[in-house]
């Protein structure tokens, strides 16, 4: 009769351990880490984990119809390019550089580029003073473009340009002269709207 009592007293004690560990099995471990960790390495933002596009791009296909080299039109010359390191500072924040200059049977083309770091416009072809001149003394007029015909930079700005002239250039010429705004411009005046430039390029 002694030992029934126990028994239950046992089943009581072990229902009551039972109840005890699902509830902290319900409750959240502090130490438990915020964010899971990943199960594989993370792809840095913007990059793809893998190639959207094959890497090599397949040769297109030959057209029968297309010309054939005899059939095609004439390649216009390019012309010969002379390779130049040119470069002038004006006083009023503007720098020019000449980087090669193109004879051709029809123009010359002159690869430029202008930055301007002052806060006001700057024009290079004010009242049209912009001209090449051989040492020969012929003049090669200036083609200007026709959204810009005064070549206006703007101010805090960087332009490369093409600048085209009526050519060809005489086989007895040995150098040509750019020059930028002529009289009308300032080769010294910080505060001017058309600094003035003068470069010598030679023809070969």
């Amino acid at each position: 009769m002694t030992i029934r009592p126990i028994l239950i007293a046992l089943a009581v004690l072990a229902m009551t351990a039972a109840a005890q560990a699902q509830l902290l099995d319900a409750v959240p471990n502090p130490r438990a880490p915020s964010t899971p960790t990943p199960s594989q390495p993370l792809v840095a933002p913007g990059l793809p984990s893998r190639p959207s596009q094959p890497l090599m791009v397949p040769a297109p296909a030959t057209n029968p119809a297309a010309p054939t080299a005899s059939s095609a039109p004439p390649v216009q010359d390019p012309g010969r390019t002379v390779r130049l390191e040119q470069q002038q500072a004006h006083p009023s924040g503007v720098a020019m550089t000449l980087s090669s200059i193109t004879y051709r049977a029809d123009s010359v083309i002159v690869a430029a580029t202008i930055t301007n770091l002052s806060d006001r416009a700057v024009s290079l072809n004010h009242g049209g003073s912009l001209v090449l001149v051989d040492d020969r003394g012929r003049s090669h007029p200036f083609v200007p473009p026709a959204d810009n015909p005064e070549v206006q930079i703007g101010p805090r700005s960087r332009v490369t340009a093409s600048f085209v002239f009526v050519g060809p250039i005489d086989g007895d010429a040995r150098t040509v002269q750019l020059s930028t705004n002529g009289s009308s411009g300032s080769r010294s005046d910080r505060l001017t709207s058309a600094p003035a430039f003068l470069f010598r390029m030679p023809v070969s």
